[in-house]
């Protein structure tokens, strides 16, 4: 499954899905150290869009070995042929974009913490768990983003921005024991 959600300056879309990454599509792994630069953005411009277009992803595989120690993979992924810059580019709105990234991030962490904490009887169990999971978590990280783009009035008011700024950067360092992107599964054994 494709987990797409695209972020716009006055305009925000989504599409929630899974993906596994296949290793072919060019893409940015989220890292703390890692910020994006509008030469990230590779896609062609839409025409029907103002500002920027943000496209960021959620994948995850499970590898199962032993019952003891099978693994799930979580990341938050930027995807720069699909994300786009339009005419008017400054640095509040590249802020902007990447607290989105960010944002996904954070939910990505929020998913490794629940997952380490679930027992699972099997691969099949895991990614029932996983899919549940990750429901949820879509449903209260679209809500963020939405909170977010709407305090912030799309990165246009700057005291939220920072505000906002601060309140990310503070809920992904409290999740800081689930930066990896790798979770072993507990087990329910046999």
């Amino acid at each position: 499954m494709r987990f797409y959600i695209a972020f716009l300056l006055l305009i925000c879309c989504s599409n929630s899905s899974f993906t596994q990454d296949d290793g072919k599509e060019e893409k940015i792994i989220w890292q703390k150290s890692r910020r994006l630069t509008w030469n990230d953005y590779k896609g062609k411009k839409q025409k029907r869009f103002a500002a920027a277009s943000t496209v960021y992803s959620m994948y995850r595989t499970i590898y199962v070995g032993t019952d003891k120690n099978s693994m799930a993979s979580v990341k938050a992924v930027f995807y720069p042929k699909d994300s786009w810059k339009g005419n008017y580019l400054d640095d509040a709105l590249l802020a902007h974009e990447q607290r989105h990234f960010d944002i996904v991030e954070l939910y990505a962490r929020k998913l490794r913490k629940q997952l380490s904490e679930i027992k699972v009887k099997d691969k099949k169990d895991a990614e029932q768990k996983l899919d549940s999971l990750h429901a949820l978590i879509d449903k209260e990280m679209d809500a963020f983003q939405d909170k977010y783009d709407e305090e912030t009035d799309y990165s246009m008011a700057h005291n939220e921005q920072i505000s906002w700024i601060k309140k990310i950067d503070a809920a992904i360092d409290s999740l800081i024991a689930y930066q990896g992107t790798e979770v072993r599964l507990n087990s329910l054994g046999k």
